[in-house]
């Protein structure tokens, strides 16, 4: 039954004959976002959909090549294409790859950070789990570890993870998809600033940030976020 609703939407498209398997591919994933399509479905096989657009099976490939790049699908051997749930870092990659291609700043990207990240953090005061709780101070316990004993690249991760924690703790799918772009861009920045950072305000800004969050106080968490990305330093460069 399943499958004969699927037949029917493919049998009713009408395809331009440039650029075939972006259009499939946009066409397939208008059908997952309108959830005509829903999440856990497998796709009509590759011959069974070549018959019905009238495309040569390679196309047909292209295209869900397409859609795995997006996140939408995954091809499983044997089996068949799957819609699954979009990850996080599918996002992130995105954001990613947007900031490089129009050669953002530092300025630009401080400039998102200072609009999201406060009101994600006052968002993990009133909703972080235990568990929640315990990855933010399990990343704050590396940060204040490494420091001293001079592990830059631990120290960094530790920082990235720790305003990755906290968008889980939002427990908001968007700010987690978004979060995984800005700690990919974090990664970049931090390594760039990391000598001119004063550590000290960055370690009580972050344990205020956690203690807030402990607390359940979401404007003290707020506050203290928007404090210590004002103490960022700023460089003249771009992301590269």
């Amino acid at each position: 039954m399943q499958m004969d609703k699927q037949r029917g939407l493919f049998t009713l498209l009408e395809l331009r004959r440039q650029n075939l398997n972006e259009q499939i591919a946009d066409v397939i994933q208008e059908m997952i976002t309108t959830q005509q399509i829903r999440v856990g479905e497998r796709l009509p096989p590759e011959r069974e959909l070549s018959k019905l657009l009238d495309v040569n099976r390679s196309t047909i490939r292209e295209a869900i090549g397409l859609l795995q790049e997006r996140g939408l699908v995954q091809m499983k051997a044997g089996s068949g294409t799957y819609v699954i749930h979009m990850p996080p870092d599918t996002v992130g990659q995105a954001i990613k790859r947007f900031f490089v291609s129009r050669r953002c700043s530092q300025s630009d990207f401080m400039a998102v950070r200072r609009v999201l990240e406060p009101e994600i953090a006052a968002l993990a005061a009133s909703k972080a789990t235990p568990e929640d709780l315990s990855h933010l101070a399990d990343a704050l316990g590396r940060m204040e570890a490494s420091w001293p004993s001079g592990k830059d690249d631990t120290y960094i991760s530790a920082d990235v993870e720790f305003h990755y924690s906290l968008a889980v703790a939002s427990h908001n799918d968007l700010f987690v998809g978004i979060a995984s772009g800005i700690s990919a861009l974090m990664r970049i920045w931090i390594g760039t600033t990391f000598r001119l950072a004063k550590h000290e305000d960055s370690f009580r800004f972050h344990r205020e940030i956690y203690q807030a969050v402990v607390e359940r106080n979401a404007q003290r968490a707020r506050d203290a976020m928007r404090a210590h990305l004002e103490t960022i330093p700023l460089v003249d460069a771009q992301v590269e």
